[in-house]
This record gives structure tokens, C-alpha cells and sequence, in this order.
């Protein structure tokens, strides 16, 4: 339900001002051809950080390191899980800062990660 609100707060505020990404909710099996994982970069809100591979993001650091995931990858899409358990203000705060990079798009998983399980 969370997801739900912020998903919804997030694309009215992105319409409002059209230089921030466009932020969708991602359900399971929501697509009818599934995309290859190459395609975008997937990252996991972890409580107070965002992860890339198993890796911690350096909190300071969020916006440079996914725009150089971005560059890198040549891609413009950005997939988000979040960790189970994880707080709300943590998920919003995360999506805030990838707000702030040069994705075009954010979707955001509607199913949470069990603890330990990779994306």
C-alpha cells in the first residue's frame, strides 16, 4: 500500500515538472513479453541505502554512481525493489534521489524482496 501512495505522489509530482523521470509501480508478471535484464538497472532500497549487485551505494553518492550505471549500461531505465521490512520514509527518500538522476523511467516492483534474496 505504501508503494501504492508513493507511486502515485511521485507521478503527479514528475507531470508537474517534466524533467524528473517518469515513476510507475511494477506489478508481477504485469508485462506480456518480459524484458531482458540488460536493458535497465536494478536496484534494492535496503533500509537506509540502495544497493546495485550486493553492493551498498555510498549514500552521498547515489546520484553520480546510477548516472554512471546509467551511462555505462547505455540504458535509461531503472528497476527498484525494496527489502523486506523496510521503512517507508527509507523507500521515499530513495526514490527521491533517483528522481535526481538522468533515468527516464522508474519502476518500482510492488513485491517485496525476502532478506537475502537477489533480484
Amino acid at each position: 500500500m505504501a508503494l501504492l501512495a508513493i507511486g502515485l505522489c511521485s507521478d503527479v509530482l514528475a507531470q508537474e515538472n517534466g524533467e524528473f523521470p517518469h515513476i510507475g509501480l511494477v506489478g508481477p508478471g504485469a508485462g506480456k513479453t518480459p524484458v531482458s535484464r540488460d536493458q535497465f538497472v536494478i536496484l534494492v532500497v535496503e533500509g537506509p541505502y540502495l544497493s546495485y549487485e550486493k553492493n551498498q551505494i555510498p549514500d552521498g553518492g547515489v546520484v553520480e554512481y546510477v548516472n554512471a550505471l546509467l551511462k555505462t549500461k547505455d540504458v535509461s531505465y531503472v528497476g527498484v525493489y525494496t527489502r523486506e521490512g523496510v521503512k517507508y520514509g527509507d523507500v521515499v527518500r530513495a526514490i527521491d534521489a533517483l528522481r535526481k538522476t538522468n533515468a527516464k523511467n522508474i519502476g518500482i516492483s510492488m513485491t517485496e524482496l525476502p532478506a537475502g534474496r537477489t533480484p
